[in-house]
């Protein structure tokens, strides 16, 4: 039964992994994202996926730091959303950056317009 509900928290976990990859590299080809915020995202997402597959390279830290209890699980799991929702955070603040840069810039020019006109 525990084998069965490691497999299935790991299958869930690179799923995750992996949707949270395109995720990026979307919002990164929409011009979202800047080459170094898509490259630690990128990274970071690798790297989750990589110890969802392989935990047992972490063997000895979680050894050593006691992660077997359901409440660990909930913890991890509530990180996971909590960076998913971050994300989704920038994603937003940085389309109103943009926005707002263009809005500046037209207004800037229009401002200038009429001051040469009279």
């Amino acid at each position: 039964m525990e084998v069965i509900f490691m497999i299935t928290l790991q299958v869930i976990s690179v799923v995750f992994g992996l949707f949270m990859l395109y995720w990026i590299r979307v919002h990164f080809r929409r011009k979202h994202f800047s080459i170094y915020e898509y490259s630690g995202w990128m990274t970071i997402w690798l790297l989750f996926v990589y110890l969802a597959i392989f935990p047992q390279t972490v063997q000895g830290i979680i050894e050593t730091m006691h992660i077997s209890r359901v409440f660990d699980l909930l913890v991890i799991i509530a990180l996971m959303i909590i960076v998913f929702l971050s994300m989704q955070n920038r994603i937003a603040i940085r389309r109103l950056e943009k926005k707002i840069e263009v809005l500046v810039r037209d207004r800037a020019i229009q401002h200038t317009k009429k001051e040469h006109e009279k």
